[in-house]
């Protein structure tokens, strides 16, 4: 793995830096691997990150389309096209976009309601999405369901599960069953920060550190589990450090850094891959909308801490600059990448309005009973 061979060139992390861990500074230049009872700083300006244009622009699109595809299903909320209520992932791009994109085709990725990046990522279509939110025939469930319960198995993607904590042993099975068929493929699958305080969460990593499974799991935190902050979540320092209680490799970065987390998301699922077993990445964003659409999170959130993460760290303003100043990419390169985003989303919209409701004589399809 090549996280691990960086581990030993790295600065080691003392008791007094985990203390005083503060995600918006300590993570602007540099990252944090933890192996065993050794975690060492390395700094991004080390790690090659390369210089491959037309994948960096793929990604570069499909961050853009996120953005505009819950940019416009959130107007279409508020026109009355979504019933109940819509979460979204604005500040979540890059990771979900960079970390799906690391999978192959016939790879399993299981996410959450924050990871419309990921479906993108992995193939889902943007008028599915949109249809599904909209209860539309032509969505993944056939308007049975809504917002992001859905999973689109033409591209192996498992539906949401509400019970956060249970999408990892989920995750963990889906493993087991590759590494049973001897099938050298892994599994992607995130969670929350607060998702990681559920008993489900310990029972899934448990199993997949004890069988080695073939699993990388992502923790997207986004500092607040609904009204929670981390501070009233768990007692340690970062989520990172259950990685060496459960003996497995583990990583701490910003999630707002696209090539980064493609980087170190990349190297986990091939150490996957080649039988090192599960990987744990603590992925630090911050959750710029409220927890759902109704939620004016004003009352709980340090609003000058969320005001310089999203400024300062806004998910594809950092990408346009990496990849302006890298020269990987022109003004109008980027430019047209981000037109040609607004323009699928606007056009999955429409699609999907023109979808029509579900039959109801077709309720009890697919719906088993003794």
């Amino acid at each position: 793995m090549e996280g691990a061979k960086a581990q030993a060139s790295g600065i080691p992390v003392t008791r007094g830096d985990f203390a005083r861990l503060d995600y918006f500074e300590d993570l602007q230049e540099r990252y944090l691997s933890i192996e065993g009872l050794e975690a060492r700083w390395h700094t991004i300006e080390a790690l090659s990150l390369g210089d491959d244009h037309d994948k960096f622009m793929r990604l570069h699109h499909l961050v853009s389309l996120t953005r505009a595809v819950e940019e416009t299903l959130d107007s279409a909320f508020r026109s009355g096209h979504i019933p109940g209520t819509a979460f979204f992932g604005r500040g979540n791009e890059a990771a979900s976009v960079a970390s799906a994109s690391c999978l192959e085709d016939e790879e399993w990725l299981i996410p959450m309601h924050r990871n419309c990046g990921s479906h993108l990522a992995k193939g889902h279509p943007a008028a599915s999405i949109m249809a599904h939110f909209f209860g539309r025939a032509g969505g993944p469930s056939a308007g049975r369901d809504g917002n992001f319960h859905m999973g689109y198995h033409p591209k192996k993607i498992t539906g949401l599960i509400s019970h956060i904590g249970t999408t990892v042993p989920i995750a963990s099975g889906a493993a087991w069953a590759e590494k049973i068929r001897g099938t050298d493929r892994a599994v992607l699958a995130y969670i929350g920060d607060g998702g990681t305080s559920a008993g489900d969460f310990h029972e899934g990593i448990n199993l997949a550190a004890v069988k080695q499974l073939p699993l990388v799991v992502i923790v997207d935190n986004n500092q607040y589990a609904y009204k929670t902050l981390p501070k009233e979540q768990f007692a340690c320092d970062s989520i990172i450090l259950k990685a060496p209680g459960y003996g497995i490799p583990g990583y701490l970065i910003d999630g707002t850094n696209a090539l980064l987390m493609h980087k170190i998301c990349g190297d986990a699922l091939d150490h996957a891959r080649s039988g090192g077993g599960p990987t744990l990445i603590e992925s630090v964003t911050m959750r710029i909308t409220g927890h759902s659409v109704y939620d004016k999170f004003t009352d709980y959130v340090d609003i000058e801490m969320h005001s310089k993460w999203a400024e300062e760290r806004d998910p594809i303003k950092q990408l346009d600059v990496y990849l302006l100043k890298n020269k990987i990419a022109t003004t109008d390169e980027i430019g047209e990448s981000h037109a040609r985003a607004r323009k699928e989303a606007e056009k999955a919209r429409d699609e999907a309005l023109k979808s029509p409701f579900p039959d109801p004589r077709t309720i009890t399809d697919g719906v088993y009973a003794p």
